[in-house]
């Protein structure tokens, strides 16, 4: 029999507190959710979206959880299409019931167990098909275990994840992601030994930065506990408590990559831009330093200007007028040097004349 869209998936998360009321708040402000009663005057908490689906919710730990040693923390619920089932085969392979499976009215059904190393979960089959926006909202889980390869071998076994090779973080540290055979939906490590850590499960809710969300959460009386940092694969994560000391963790994936879609369509539109200019398309080669010179060796050709430095061969006119001007004011000297002769010959004549006493002839 086909198994459900939502089997083997995170489906719900819930927030057991010390004090709902008192934390609800604190969420709402790191990650912009509404926090509402699931019915007027009931003790659970919706949080939902802006487009008011719901994405998780929160209650008070009970007294008998307490008894039993359970502590406030976020519970992971996975889908599945026969909740008994699911618990009849986890019980064989060693795991125990925390709350036993029982239907909720207009929710569906429901069951708490923890796994052979002490990690606590949930299966939950809902009345309805799943929506999908809390494996949106909170888009990784991870889980601490005592021993990785026995850990994942169980719950394969009850939802038929698939591993992908594991990744070594360095430090003898490994870290095994998987999936339902498509994009991996969260992975497992093995705690570091003599750590007090115990088993468990931690959700990673989605952010558009996990920078801004450790510092939302600061400003709002939670605390750091490692982080931000880069992690495979591209992304940010930042691992927090809450003020009442539940621990979570944020998760951001770049712009480009969350949104690829949008960032190719820029694409298309840059390439009319740099085919008008021939010199503005040169730049785009920067990348090939091989082309740079043959960028430069262009500008040579506008050494043309210097062609321009005809002004000079104007110039040389200007310089050969001058010798005219003196040459015409040579020739008039000249003409009146040649001048003069003739009217020192005539006052000679006029003077001998006198002397002779007898008028000077006119030259006719």
């Amino acid at each position: 029999m086909a198994q459900p869209s939502y089997h083997g998936r995170f489906i719900w998360q819930e927030l057991l507190a010390n004090d709902p009321e008192a934390v609800t708040g604190f969420y709402s402000r790191v990650f912009s959710w509404q926090a509402r009663p699931m019915n007027p005057g009931s003790p659970y908490t919706i949080f939902s979206a802006g487009d008011g689906v719901p994405l998780a919710g929160a209650m008070r730990l009970s007294d008998e959880a307490r008894a039993m040693g359970a502590k406030a923390q976020w519970l992971g619920y996975i889908g599945s299409g026969d909740v008994d089932a699911t618990l009849t085969k986890a019980l064989g392979l060693g795991a125990w019931i925390l709350k036993p499976a029982e239907d909720i009215a207009g929710v569906g059904r429901a069951a708490v167990l923890i796994d052979p190393q002490g990690a606590r979960f949930g299966v939950y089959r809902p009345a309805t098909d799943a929506s999908g926006a809390t494996a949106a909202a909170f888009d990784w889980n991870e889980l601490a275990a005592r021993d990785r390869e026995p850990a994942f071998g169980f719950y394969k076994q009850l939802f038929g994840w698939v591993a992908k090779p594991p990744m070594d973080m360095g430090g003898g540290m490994m870290y095994q992601t998987f999936g339902l055979g498509g994009p991996d939906i969260g992975g497992i490590y093995t705690i570091q030994a003599g750590s007090p850590m115990s088993p468990t499960w931690l959700p990673y809710m989605h952010h558009s930065s996990a920078d801004k969300a450790a510092v939302a959460a600061v400003a709002s009386g939670g605390k750091v506990v490692n982080g931000p940092m880069d992690v495979p694969g591209g992304g940010r994560i930042v691992q927090l408590l809450d003020p009442q000391g539940v621990m979570f963790a944020s998760h951001s994936m770049p712009v480009a990559a969350a949104k690829p879609a949008p960032a190719a369509k820029p694409a298309p539109a840059a390439k009319p831009a740099e085919a008008k200019p021939a010199v503005a398309a040169k730049p785009a080669a920067q990348a090939m330093p091989v082309a740079k010179p043959a960028a430069k060796a262009k500008p040579k050709a506008k050494a043309k200007p210097k062609a321009k430095a005809k002004p000079k061969a104007r110039a040389k006119p200007k310089a050969k007028a001058k010798p005219k001007v003196k040459a015409r004011k040579k020739a008039k000297a000249r003409v009146k040097s040649k001048a003069r002769p003739r009217k020192a010959k005539r006052a000679t004549r006029r003077k001998s004349a006198r002397k002779a006493g007898r008028k000077p002839a006119r030259k006719k």
